[in-house]
């Protein structure tokens, strides 16, 4: 059996799809997909066609905006990384000028974690959750935690072993909300107890887990809501900092109180002499996270 430490290691050597600043959630969300099987107790091996469905979902609400999505990418290649296992996988015919196998015929096989790997994990329910945390800290934000939990049906436990994140600057919450004069950027929301700021939190543009900089430039100050939304990608920043609402975002009265009414509206904020959100953050957003096109003007 594979010790704990090796299984964490493989964890976080994955090999991601890279192209400049491009995300590419793809090996992770399906990591996420499989601990939550084996917390549930479900089979080692889950057929292709059962898990794309829900993996290109997962894509979809949590990966990059894209004209189309490819679960079968993930499903064969996190094979390399030692992690996954595609039984009889040799078998299937490789696409023209590809490695990956025929999608018609991936959708005759299943894959799960190796049967040590898979051992191990079901015997140490705490590696399980502790791995969850791993992934999570290492591709998304932490706003998006708890949903992406729910949505591959993980327990939302804490984690158990501290130090998993890549450290913070402990700043830059405060350096954030005082540069936006403690009010939430796109609301205006500017709530307080006693003199403490209530429900405000410091948004990073680009994202912490993408290597996005501590910085006043890639901060927005938020309420919970729109920090949400922002990392979400149902809203985003436009020309001149405007605050763009996703058209895919839909709704009654409520949304369109929340979000619709701010589509176009330049942002709360920075305070004189503070720096706006920079371009080059503001890009990166539009293009990796929000969820376009835009509502029209």
């Amino acid at each position: 059996m594979p010790p704990p430490e090796d299984i964490r290691a493989a964890v976080r050597a994955i090999r991601t799809w890279v192209r400049g600043e491009e995300r590419a959630p793809h090996k992770p969300l399906l990591l996420l997909y499989a601990l939550g099987r084996v917390q549930r107790g479900e089979s080692r091996l889950v057929p292709f066609s059962v898990a794309e469905g829900p993996l290109r979902r997962l894509l979809a609400e949590f990966g990059p905006s894209r004209d189309s999505y490819h679960p079968e990418y993930p499903f064969w290649r996190l094979q390399r990384d030692g992690l996954w296992d595609v039984p009889g996988g040799e078998q299937l015919r490789p696409r023209a000028g590809n490695t990956n196998p025929l999608l018609s015929d991936l959708r005759g096989v299943s894959g799960g974690f190796p049967d040590e790997i898979d051992a191990v994990l079901r015997a140490q329910p705490d590696l399980v959750r502790e791995l969850e945390h791993e992934v999570l800290d290492a591709h998304f934000p932490a706003s998006l935690h708890e949903t992406i939990l729910s949505a591959v049906g993980l327990d939302l436990d804490p984690p158990v072993v501290a130090g998993l994140r890549r450290a913070r600057d402990r700043a830059f919450r405060e350096l954030v909300l005082r540069a936006y004069g403690y009010r939430c950027a796109v609301c205006g929301l500017d709530a307080r107890l006693d003199g403490a700021a209530i429900g405000l939190e410091a948004a990073h543009v680009h994202w912490h887990a993408n290597h996005g900089p501590d910085t006043v430039e890639n901060g927005l100050c938020l309420c919970a809501l729109h920090h949400k939304a922002l990392d979400l990608g149902l809203i985003g920043l436009g020309e001149r900092r405007a605050v763009l609402v996703s058209s895919r975002l839909h709704g009654g009265d409520a949304v369109e109180t929340q979000f619709g009414r701010f589509h176009g509206h330049s942002l709360v904020g920075p305070l004189h002499g503070q720096p706006a959100v920079a371009d080059i953050h503001a890009e990166w957003h539009r293009r990796e996270v929000f969820k376009g096109p835009a509502r029209a003007a």
